[in-house]
């Protein structure tokens, strides 16, 4: 039996009963709403969707929303994502999909499991809840499992938990994630349109130095823009600090304060 619920008037909150088996011979797909701070000095929220596919017992993927074509989009109107990744979570490991500058990178690390779980139970639109807590990403996070809910595999990063996460959210404010629907999948795939060979293999750590040198002098590198139209930009850097490069300068620093609070703090993006 499957029971609707309207959230904020827009979306629907579908529910699996406990009764209903959450198996694996079918999987599942969990819409996310994400609230977050792009701009660490201000107060303004901005709203995106991601969603959480269960693709076996120990494989998920977890993306933008924006990237699928639904009716939901009337929803959401037209916008820039900013929350341009794409995770993919097998065997207790997991690799991260981004791009900076034109650099499309894929890094893996172990995921992090060292929750520490309450024995407080709440009500969270109509199922039973448990509180845990963890520091992933420079911040600490406490998330509401639903035990009920079989489901191991998290959205993002996070993984582990003897149940499914429906809300998620860090302690600073900045960042929450909050489940709205659940379903079978019923149509394909993200997965199995997601172009992971354009992708290069790294070590988080590299990239981490090389948005780092970027974010110090910006106009030294050369750099390409593309938006969420495809529409493109380059810039080569001439070796002279002319006014070509201040400007450059200048640009890429209005950029850069666009979306200057990540979710991962060392992982920027370039929104153009």
């Amino acid at each position: 039996m499957i029971l609707n619920l309207k959230l904020n008037n827009l979306l629907l909150f579908t529910f699996l009963f406990s009764g209903m088996f959450f198996g694996f011979s079918q999987n599942y797909q969990i819409l996310y709403k994400v609230n977050f701070r792009p701009i660490k000095e201000k107060s303004d929220y901005k709203t995106e969707y991601m969603r959480l596919e269960i693709l076996s017992k120990s494989k998920s993927i977890f993306y933008n929303f924006i990237n699928e074509k639904d009716s939901i989009n009337t929803l959401k109107g037209d916008q820039t994502p900013y929350l341009r990744f794409t995770i993919i979570q097998e065997d207790k490991k997991y690799n991260y999909y981004g791009n900076f500058n034109n650099l499309y990178f894929v890094f893996n690390e172990p995921l992090k499991v060292d929750w520490n779980i309450s024995n407080k139970i709440s009500d969270f639109s109509g199922y039973k809840v448990q509180e845990a807590k963890i520091e992933l990403d420079g911040r600490k996070w406490i998330a509401l499992f639903a035990p009920e809910i079989p489901i191991t595999n998290g959205l993002y990063k996070f993984s582990g938990l003897p149940g499914l996460i429906l809300k998620i959210y860090s302690e600073d404010g900045d960042y929450s994630f909050e489940m709205i629907e659940i379903t079978k999948v019923t149509s394909k795939s993200f997965i199995n349109s997601f172009q992971t060979s354009k992708f290069i293999q790294l070590k988080k750590k590299k990239i981490e130095t090389y948005i780092s040198t970027f974010l110090k002098d910006p106009a030294t590198q050369n750099i390409k823009l593309v938006n969420s139209y495809g529409d493109e930009f380059d810039y080569n850097f001439s070796g002279k600090k002319d006014n070509s490069y201040k400007d450059m300068n200048n640009y890429i620093i209005e950029i850069l304060g666009k979306y200057n609070n990540p979710i991962d703090k060392k992982i920027y993006l370039l929104i153009f």
